[in-house]
């Protein structure tokens, strides 16, 4: 699966991270070269599910992508990390459901 269409989709369809949505790399890079301002979002390969086998002879099965979507927040305005942070949390997860729940990649983008 290539990630690069679901960056795009983030960046054009979640103002909150106002382009902030970066790949595995620069996850990757956070303690060596920095971070993207928060609030920020990284998405990641993750677990590949594949089905059971349907054909003796070749090969027919189905596969499933995944990925997963690291969202950065401050906690400055809750120190404490209690209340704020839950809300927080609750706007950005609903954003990124209706930014991505519908949303088709372009097929030759496979």
């Amino acid at each position: 699966m290539k990630l690069t269409p679901i960056i795009a989709a983030l960046r054009s369809r979640c103002p909150r991270f106002e382009n902030r949505v970066g790949g595995a790399a620069q996850f990757k890079a956070i303690p060596e070269a920095g971070k993207l301002r928060l609030p920020a979002a990284y998405v990641v390969p993750a677990e590949d599910v594949t089905g059971e086998q349907k054909s003796q002879t070749d090969y027919w099965q189905d596969l499933t992508e995944g990925f997963s979507v690291i969202v950065v927040l401050s906690n400055e305005r809750d120190e404490k990390g209690q209340w704020a942070s839950y809300d927080a949390v609750h706007d950005v997860r609903q954003e990124i459901w209706k930014a991505l729940l519908g949303w088709e990649p372009d097929p030759q983008a496979h």
